[in-house]
């Protein structure tokens, strides 16, 4: 497949196509997502129950980039120092999740136990989830972005919330409407295998208008219509001419990696077996268990704290990160939240240069940068072979979708965030070797906190990299090894300080709500908060170096020197 095109669409070659099927219709009805969930769920195979097929149509015409421009781009938001504290201090509104429970994406728990993660019903006639996914993952001032919504054949409230901290209640309602009645459009089609492209062709049930009324900020929307459940929808509202100190980069691709709706993921099928994954994921599909992506528990509880704080963002995702590099021209310090896993070569490329420039650069999560995926079909369709041998541009160091350290590519990881991913589905503890440093003087329990290594985990002694200081240190078994997971700091001549926290579960553990560690104790969550704080701040005050230089205590990793893989 050609990085422009798009998949072929036909009829899954699995299933039998009755003569009776003609644009769509089984007998005389439209084939809606309940039917393709009872063909997914009988007996874990992907076969359907009525004998029947699923035909599948063009893809959605809306895409990334092509939101309407209103004639006036002057938002009129507050844009001078200090406005994030300001805008904290609006009404709140605390109740912006009643009755929506906090889900995770499903594939968190295909190797934990005890895990709850999102299941296809499977049941006919039963009210499912109202859903809904937007034509962009971000807008700007002056976008109109459309609002794609599938329901249960009843009115939809919805309502638009501005995440933050808000003295603790943690959203600002920003808008509240109704829809007219909604059906269940389903599912529109899915390609054939490898490619497994779950879509859907809902249309346009509302518009947003970014204005002076929606300033820049992570937002959910809710979706409610009294019948199904109710679920979220995520959008970035970007203001680059708004004063920053750091820029939050949202990772939308990753949460589209792991999305299972429609019952394919770029790691999982139907059956719950990687050989049935797909190779390309779309946009133009809701997110699965709450909506709301990985954005509840790996990004908003450090967003909170540095709008707590009063810091100035600039929120964009990585998708805007991919078209626009230049947008870390204007910032002093890069945030990835708590899984970042997938950067494009645009993406890594303008990290690379910022950083290169001054910079500083934290992830507080794990397995940051692991994957190089692209995007077609005008960014609404990300591409991840991971190593597959079908990869028609498998032998391509600039086409090959796989791991950033394997082969075509093979650039480490490592080389920009000083340690890389060393292993999946582990649990450990960190002891803090040097609680009188920053950014950890501000702890207040033992030099350990408890359950916050996991799932994934980093470390920088099994690979090529910089010199680095060790800031937190675990000891885990993978694959029957003992191994070190290592949170790890460097500086570098520009002053630049790049920070890799080296878990997954940082920043879930701040509020405790961790997919594969329920039971954060109560200790650590304060710590961590703490530890955050300290981390925002220091990123808030400019390069790190000038005033925090790196204490290094492992020297340069070299082809020569490191440990043998953990495999």
């Amino acid at each position: 497949m050609s990085a422009n095109s798009q998949p072929l669409l036909r009829p899954y070659v699995g299933w039998a196509q009755p003569p009776s099927l003609r644009l769509g219709l089984i007998q005389g009805r439209a084939l809606d997502r309940r039917s393709l969930i009872l063909g997914i769920s009988v007996g874990r195979k992907v076969i359907s129950a009525l004998a029947a097929p699923i035909l599948l149509l063009s893809l959605s015409p809306y895409a990334e980039g092509s939101v309407k421009k209103s004639s006036t781009l002057n938002c009129g938001w507050d844009s001078s120092a200090g406005w994030v504290k300001r805008e904290n201090q609006k009404e709140a509104d605390p109740n912006w999740a009643n009755g929506i429970r906090m889900q995770y994406s499903g594939d968190f728990g295909s190797k934990e136990r005890d895990i709850t993660v999102p299941k296809w019903t499977g049941k006919i006639g039963e009210p499912q989830s109202v859903e809904g996914w937007f034509d962009s993952t971000s807008a700007t001032c002056g976008d109109q972005v459309g609002l794609h919504i599938s329901g249960n054949g009843a009115p939809v409230k919805i309502r638009v919330y501005r995440m933050g901290y808000y003295g603790g209640d943690g959203a600002r309602l920003i808008t509240a409407m109704s829809t007219k009645a909604i059906p269940d459009y389903g599912v529109s089609g899915i390609s054939s295998p490898p490619e497994s492209t779950v879509v859907t062709r809902w249309p346009v049930a509302w518009i947003l208008k970014i204005s002076n009324e929606t300033p820049p900020g992570q937002y959910l929307i809710r979706l409610d219509d009294g019948v199904g459940a109710s679920t979220f929808v995520p959008l970035t509202v970007s203001g680059p001419e708004v004063k920053s100190d750091l820029t939050f980069i949202s990772s939308v691709l990753t949460w589209q990696a792991y999305n299972q709706w429609g019952g394919y993921s770029l790691y999982k099928g139907p059956d719950g077996r990687r050989n049935t994954r797909s190779t390309v994921v779309s946009l133009d599909r809701p997110y699965d268990g709450d909506g709301s992506g990985q954005f509840r528990y790996m990004e908003y509880p450090v967003l909170k704290l540095a709008e707590k704080l009063g810091i100035d963002l600039n929120y964009i995702t990585d998708i805007n990160l991919d078209k626009n590099p230049e947008s870390l021209l204007d910032t002093s310090s890069i945030l990835f939240g708590g899984h970042g896993e997938y950067w494009t070569t645009n993406m890594r490329a303008a990290v690379r240069a910022a950083v290169d420039r001054g910079v500083n650069l934290v992830s507080l999560g794990g397995n940051a940068a692991y994957g190089r995926p692209r995007l077609q079909a005008n960014d609404r369709q990300m591409v991840m072979w991971r190593s597959s041998r079908l990869d028609p541009n498998k032998n391509n160091p600039v086409l090959a979708t796989t791991g950033w350290r394997q082969s075509p590519i093979l650039k480490p990881e490592s080389t920009l965030l000083g340690a890389q991913y060393v292993g999946l589905g582990v649990n450990g503890d960190y002891a803090i070797p040097h609680r009188n440093r920053w950014p950890f003087s501000t702890m207040t329990g033992p030099d350990l906190l408890k359950n916050i290594v996991g799932r994934e985990v980093d470390s920088p002694l099994y690979s090529v990299g910089p010199p680095v200081e060790t800031l937190a240190t675990s000891t885990i078994i993978f694959h029957r090894r003992p191994i070190k997971v290592l949170a790890t700091y460097y500086t570098n001549s520009k002053n630049a300080g790049v920070l890799d926290i080296s878990t997954n579960g940082w920043v879930c553990a701040i509020d405790g709500v961790c997919p594969w560690r329920p039971a954060i104790p109560a200790e650590t969550q304060t710590d961590a908060r703490l530890i955050t704080e300290e981390i925002l701040k220091g990123l808030a005050r400019g390069p790190l170096g000038v005033w925090r230089p790196a204490i290094i205590d492992i020297p340069e990793r070299t082809k020569a020197n490191v440990l043998p893989r953990v495999r």
